[in-house]
């Protein structure tokens, strides 16, 4: 068990490192959801009624905070490819390191770098669209939320990246997948006034789950009962890390 966390931790450090070393991925994920809730929020704002009686401006905020973390952990799968064109993989694969301990490295440290950037643009959002921290379980809820809708998309990201060999491909391909998602989950206006077939696929999404956990940990308002909500999160977080470990596996077999 101690191999196990020390496998991980190695892989944290290394995954951090790229991210922290990256600046324009920082400037990317600040700059972007502030010109979207800049310019789309506040022009809807007086607008838009929601029947969760939040205004439109918190809503949106929330939702592209859930939004940033999602498309932030899809490139889980760029960092795969990545590695695997340096040989890194391969290197890893070999090597006597359990999956598990290379995938709980990645998702850590991408639950990291999520955590701050929702820290820090709640923090620039908090004086004009009036989100915060909602309660005394406020915290835990965006702590699980972040963690849940990280987990599952770079679970995404390593199932498309380790069949995909160029980043073209699995860039398309992402996009494919993950807009349906972000429409289908509250992001963008509420599940509950979407047509009955939508409101169903709503249900079946993960995101959805993350985005109105988040949404309740950040401004104390929610369409699913939030203790609902963390448990099928945390359900499906489980279920997308075990698939992520079976999938890790097959770059080399396609190798």
């Amino acid at each position: 068990m101690s191999a196990f966390f020390a496998d991980a931790a190695t892989i944290f450090r290394r995954e951090w490192l790229r991210y922290r070393r990256d600046r324009a991925y920082w400037v990317g994920q600040l700059v972007f959801p502030v010109v979207v809730v800049a310019f789309i929020g506040l022009g809807l704002n007086r607008v838009v009624t929601l029947p969760t009686g939040a205004s439109y401006l918190a809503h949106l905020a929330t939702g592209v905070l859930a939004l940033l973390v999602g498309s932030g952990g899809i490139g889980g799968g760029v960092t795969l490819i990545q590695d695997r064109a340096s040989g890194f993989l391969r290197a890893l694969l070999v090597a006597p390191v359990s999956r598990a301990s290379l995938v709980v490295g990645k998702i850590a440290a991408r639950v990291a770098a999520s955590l701050a950037l929702v820290g820090v643009l709640a923090a620039l959002f908090a004086p004009f669209a009036g989100i915060g921290l909602a309660g005394p379980r406020a915290l835990g809820a965006v702590v699980l939320a972040v963690a849940g809708i990280t987990a599952c998309f770079v679970a995404l990201g390593i199932v498309l990246g380790s069949r995909l060999r160029s980043l073209e491909s699995f860039r398309l391909l992402s996009a494919l997948v993950t807009v349906p998602l972000y429409f289908l989950s509250g992001i963008f206006y509420p599940v509950s006034t979407l047509p009955a077939p939508s409101r169903w696929l709503a249900a079946a999404n993960p995101l959805t789950y993350g985005v109105d956990l988040l949404r309740y940990g950040l401004i104390g308002v929610s369409e699913i009962p939030p203790a609902r909500s963390a448990l099928l999160l945390a359900l499906l977080t489980l279920a997308a890390t075990a698939v992520a470990i079976r999938a890790f596996d097959a770059p080399e077999r396609r190798a």
